[in-house]
């Protein structure tokens, strides 16, 4: 072969294009160089089989590395991804923790009635950041039903939380917006029954509980301070389900353990 040094380095340029930009900017100049010895040598004869076989090695060395590279990248982008995600899981996770707690606070602390605006919004931030947890995990990213619920959860609890932040009495929220604050959650509750291990059981939690917390609004006249009905303690149980179904699907959030971070 008697390529010309200089067409020879453009050809060997050209081939370097087959590997990841990162690897060419970081080692590209010394392989050009490397090649450039290789085959000065072999036109001098220093090397066993000539041109051709500087060449051959060459093009061998490009065919075996060039992919392995593109695949040694591709994991490595896989790995960040998947640290990124995992950070944000148990972000989420923690939120899910404290919103659950600050639901059960009531039931075992004096919380001044300043702070039950606060206490119902960071509930409410705690169920959206597990339905946002849940809907980012493996098992129940591309489901229709669990979308669809999350979705609805979200809202719900978005819009109720706003409503509370802006200093609105409870009392004065149209009906429908308590409502629908418990059955999209208890909806959502249900699809998560899809999850394994802990997270079902905080899932299932979370269904029974909303049932149950739905019954306790006032305006549906189901339960009463002067006449407790059997509601009174079934709507109390069920608020502490959702409270407790909250941190337990939290700390699944914040414990799981993407299978692409295993591996690694």
């Amino acid at each position: 072969m008697t390529a010309r040094p200089g067409m020879a380095e453009r050809v060997y340029r050209a081939l370097l294009k087959l590997y990841p930009a990162e690897f060419r900017q970081r080692f590209g100049e010394e392989m050009v160089q490397l090649f450039h010895d290789r085959l000065h040598d072999a036109r001098a004869g220093r090397l066993p089989g000539g041109v051709a076989r500087a060449w051959l090695k060459m093009l061998v060395d490009v065919a075996a590395t060039a992919p392995s590279e593109h695949l040694r990248r591709t994991r490595q982008v896989a790995h960040s991804m998947s640290s990124a995600r995992l950070i944000e899981a148990r972000l989420l996770g923690i939120l899910g923790i404290i919103g659950g707690g600050a639901l059960l606070t009531a039931f075992v602390l004096d919380v001044p009635s300043g702070l039950t605006a606060l206490r119902i919004a960071v509930f409410n931030v705690g169920i959206i950041a597990v339905v946002l947890a849940v809907l980012r995990g493996g098992a129940m990213r591309g489901s229709v039903p669990a979308l669809v619920a999350g979705v609805a959860a979200i809202a719900a609890n978005g819009l109720y939380a706003v409503m509370v932040m802006a200093d609105i009495h409870p009392e004065a929220f149209p009906l429908w917006t308590g409502v629908a604050l418990w059955l999209t959650t208890a909806l959502f509750g249900v699809v998560a029954l899809r999850r394994d291990g802990l997270a079902r059981w905080g899932a299932l939690a979370v269904a029974v509980g909303g049932v149950l917390a739905v019954t306790g609004i006032d305006r549906l006249g189901l339960v009463s301070a002067a006449s407790p009905t059997l509601f009174n303690p079934l709507s109390q149980a069920g608020i502490v389900l959702v409270g407790m179904g909250l941190v337990v699907m939290g700390l699944a959030a914040v414990s799981h353990r993407p299978a692409s971070l295993a591996t690694h």
